[in-house]
């Protein structure tokens, strides 16, 4: 299932592709607020996406947020979706409701320049460059950790905006938990999480379900002839995660599961052999996305002295077959007006991790790395013919080396980072990280932070009918970023300013072959405010995002991205009760017109709130209630698809 791009390269390309500023900061939520950000030195996570290495979340120099399992809890989060959208410096559009193609844009840069990891897999499709997040719950979620700004120097391709790093569920302790809601809009969610203890560690499994039939995916006033059903999600996922200690070492094996299949409409979709014929049968097409992903693997780490060496293998799958009872286009041409919506889109990363950290003096680690991985993809979208009958596919080995050292020495800071990708297909990539840290005094701290990254050609770009260019290299991109973070207590704020540059960027070239092209050229200015405090029994946070994302080329705004965000939140907490509150206003956007692919339109600005209470009855059981979109707000994340109304959503929750 796709909606139309995310960027003007992608704005012509196949359906099947997936400066400085000040503002104001944010309150946010009880118990668990919409997330810890590193400047939260209450919280003191230990986090790797930022290094590579374990290290508390307040030395990461990065700028990072972490949402644990705690604050997915307290917010009452079930769309993992909407939860990254609520954090500083992300923002997502998607067509429709539920479970439907999403696009995640972190600091303004495009969807396929976010990498996206489960578990240390990336689960960027190889076809489209971007992650499908529309069939991933929270309810398989321990935490996340954000990234923002570019780290190909530690992970590759895609990171040019940030990474997400998706951990799967895994406890600390035997135990088990479950949770069954209903609500309005058809909703349904129960999961429950086992944790039992095996030989010398822990074996926590997850199962869960859940579904929502509340919208028809594209506006009727803006589409009149679609099928005007709901358009329904409907969602089955699993985990399962080992971790075992011995004087051998650490064994970690993990594997998750997702079984998304969402109703979808297609605005283009039609089946006549007039045109006349083709509107009045438009509005009986129906589509069904089946998206099945998964990944597994495992890890074995083991200390030499002062050297830690650990070594990994894992795999992750995406796989999406859409079902549609329109015809795809024939030789007889029977159905001229038919667009191609039985597709389907195969995409497989399978990965080999060797690394080594050396602790070369105390507060001084040394971290060497090589990874081999095996890209494969596949569709029938590819087939030469054009009639999407037969299924081609594609694939790539990547080689990569990297080192990096990270340390303190007094109130100083660094983290310095090198690699190098070797492609089969289009030659290498280096990339590098510079990062100075300074604590001016206990409470203050100033960063700074200069990178370079890289996005390689996806298979769309490279091999889709018409538009695919084998010849194709790779986006550049180089970026600066200053910040300064203060903590007292329970009190904290933070500003980053940042800017990017990313060049050669691939876009469909000019009539008559309209081959894509390496010639793009965009920036991303702009800057982070955040601040969070306790007052009593109220935990308050607010952020603001500045942006100005631009397509340097034409001068204007890159679609779908708001030059501002404000975040607003709060809860209170008294004795067995449990309230929070949160408010988000978003600016308004460019967009492609939805019937018309060469128009620019833009999308309104919109205000969001949320409500959420909690209840305990005792130790073991808990009520909850949360109403999202508490004003009944109706905006538009893409033009012409609908989003979520008021839905007024109770459940109840238990644990051992």
């Amino acid at each position: 299932m796709h909606a139309p791009g995310d960027s003007r390269a992608h704005r012509l390309a196949p359906r099947a592709r997936g400066c400085l500023h000040i503002g104001i900061a944010a309150f946010a939520a009880f118990g668990g607020p919409l997330a810890r950000a590193q400047e939260d030195a209450s919280a003191a996570p230990i986090v790797v996406t930022a290094s590579r290495v374990d290290q508390p979340a307040a030395d990461a120099l990065p700028a990072l947020t972490v949402i644990t399992r705690e604050d997915i809890e307290a917010t009452q989060s079930r769309d993992v979706v909407e939860l990254l959208g609520r954090q500083v410096g992300l923002e997502f559009a998607r067509s429709g409701g539920q479970g439907a193609q999403t696009s995640l844009f972190v600091r303004g840069t495009n969807s396929n320049q976010v990498l996206v990891l489960i578990d240390g897999v990336r689960m960027n499709s190889v076809l489209a460059g971007a992650a499908n997040l529309g069939g991933i719950p929270t309810d398989m979620i321990e935490r996340i950790e954000i990234v923002r700004g570019n780290l190909s120097s530690l992970y590759g391709s895609e990171a040019i905006g940030g990474v997400v790093q998706i951990f799967t569920r895994a406890s600390t302790q035997p135990g088990a938990q479950a949770l069954v809601e209903a609500g309005q809009g058809h909703t349904r969610d129960a999961s429950a999480t086992v944790t039992t203890a095996f030989a010398q560690g822990l074996l926590s499994m997850t199962a869960a379900y859940r579904s929502q039939d509340a919208i028809s995916a594209i506006n009727l006033a803006q589409v009149p002839y679609i099928n005007s059903s709901d358009d329904g999600n409907w969602n089955r996922s699993g985990t399962l995660h080992l971790d075992q200690h011995g004087s051998w070492g650490e064994l970690l094996a993990w594997a998750w599961g997702s079984r998304n299949d969402t109703d979808w409409d297609d605005p283009f979709n039609s089946f006549g052999t007039t045109p006349a014929e083709a509107l009045a049968l438009a509005s009986l097409s129906t589509q069904v996305e089946h998206r099945s992903q998964y990944g597994f693997g495992a890890s074995l780490a083991h200390r030499f002295g002062a050297s830690k060496l650990s070594v990994s293998v894992s795999e992750s799958d995406d796989n999406s077959v859409n079902v549609s009872n329109v015809p795809n286009n024939d030789a007889n041409n029977d159905y001229p007006f038919s667009d191609n919506d039985n597709n389907q889109f195969y995409s497989r990363n399978r990965l080999v991790t060797l690394q080594d950290i050396t602790t070369l003096a105390p507060g001084i680690d040394l971290t060497l790395g090589w990874e081999h991985l095996i890209q494969n993809g596949a569709s029938n979208a590819y087939d030469p013919s054009g009639l999407d009958i037969v299924t081609t596919g594609f694939s790539r080995m990547v080689n990569s080396l990297w080192a990096g050292t990270i340390g303190r020495w007094g109130t100083q800071q660094w983290q310095i980072n090198v690699r190098n990708d070797q492609y089969s297909d289009f030659g290498s990539a280096t990339t590098g990280l510079i990062g100075y840290g300074w604590s001016i005094t206990p409470s203050w701290k100033f960063t700074a932070q200069a990178s370079t990254a890289f996005r390689a050609p996806s298979f769309n770009d490279l091999y889709y009918p018409i538009s695919g260019n084998p010849s194709l290299q790779p986006e550049h991109a180089h970026s600066e970023e200053v910040g300064l973070r203060w903590n007292r207590g329970a009190a904290s704020a933070s500003v980053a300013v940042y800017r990017n540059r990313v060049s050669d960027l691939i876009e469909v070239g000019p009539p008559p072959t309209y081959q894509s092209i390496n010639i793009g050229n965009a920036s991303m200015d702009g800057s982070e405010w955040q601040a969070a405090g306790t007052i009593g029994a109220f935990r308050l946070r607010t952020s603001l995002s500045l942006d100005r994302p631009r397509d340097l080329d034409t001068g204007q705004p890159l679609l779908r991205r708001a030059s501002y965000t404000v975040r607003l939140s709060g809860d209170f907490t008294k004795g067995p009760w449990n309230a929070g509150a949160e408010w988000q206003r978003t600016g308004a956007r460019n967009d492609i017109e939805i019937l018309a692919p060469f128009g620019i339109t833009q999308l309104a600005p919109y205000d969001l709130a949320r409500l959420t209470l909690a209840y305990r009855i005792n130790a073991h059981v808990q009520l909850h209630l949360r109403v999202e979109n508490v004003f009944n707000a109706s905006y538009e994340l893409i033009d012409g698809y609908n989003t979520l109304p008021r839905l007024i959503i109770a459940g109840i929750e238990g644990r051992i």
